[in-house]
């Protein structure tokens, strides 16, 4: 596939770097020990150090996938979740749904992760899924008005989580608000970000602390 060329929504195309994480996903799963904790996400979750920062979670695998969408996700839950038997999954994803390729609505994204939970639990009937909110990026850098391209915004990032609220219903799905703090402010700073979208350890830090301080109160 050449780089630049343009991309087909109707297609399912896939850049040669995410076929390589692809590869090292199912290379991970082959030794995978079942019951315990599955990352699955975009890039934010690919460079999350599990072990670093959240080590009280025990075993985890990190099946987090540069570039990807929540229509890509759906197409690879199989390998990257359901195969290893998880006892529990955490999803993040959305941010790249608003990017130049896909320019899906909030609620189209929605609807694509209340499908792929749909699938997690019709397979993994006894697994608790947490569902994290999108992250905030530096507009100046990544909104749209910046890049003049795609639909990414805070109050976009932000209506993805409200509409997943609204659209998933299940006991063994608990939202994770990531955006901002119990004040409902944001908390991530420009320095908690390497490019105005991927974190810095301190970013990761940051949403550490909040993911666990929920989980706590589960």
């Amino acid at each position: 596939m050449k780089e630049n060329m343009l991309y087909d929504t109707n297609r399912y195309q896939l850049r040669s770097f995410v076929l390589q994480r692809m590869q090292k996903i199912i290379q991970q799963q082959k030794k995978a020990q079942p019951n315990q904790t599955v990352f699955f996400g975009d890039s934010i979750v690919q460079y999350f150090d599990l072990a670093k920062f959240l080590p009280s979670l025990g075993t985890c695998y990190n099946c987090g996938i540069a570039g990807i969408t929540s229509d890509m996700l759906l197409h690879f839950v199989d390998e990257a979740v359901i195969k290893y038997q998880p006892r529990q999954v955490f999803l993040m994803i959305g941010t790249n749904d608003l990017g130049d390729t896909i320019m899906a609505s909030p609620r189209q994204i929605a609807l694509q992760v209340k499908e792929l939970i749909e699938i997690i639990l019709g397979n993994l009937p006894e697994a608790k899924i947490y569902l994290l909110s999108c992250l905030p990026c530096l507009e100046a850098l990544h909104g749209y008005q910046a890049q003049q391209k795609g639909l990414r915004s805070n109050d976009n990032l932000q209506m993805i989580f409200d509409e997943e609220q609204k659209l998933i219903h299940h006991p063994q799905v608990q939202f994770i608000q990531l955006f901002t703090d119990q004040n409902q402010q944001v908390y991530l700073s420009t320095a908690d970000y390497t490019d105005g979208l991927h974190l810095t350890e301190s970013g990761y830090q940051k949403i550490s602390a909040r993911l666990l301080a929920q989980l706590t109160n589960d």
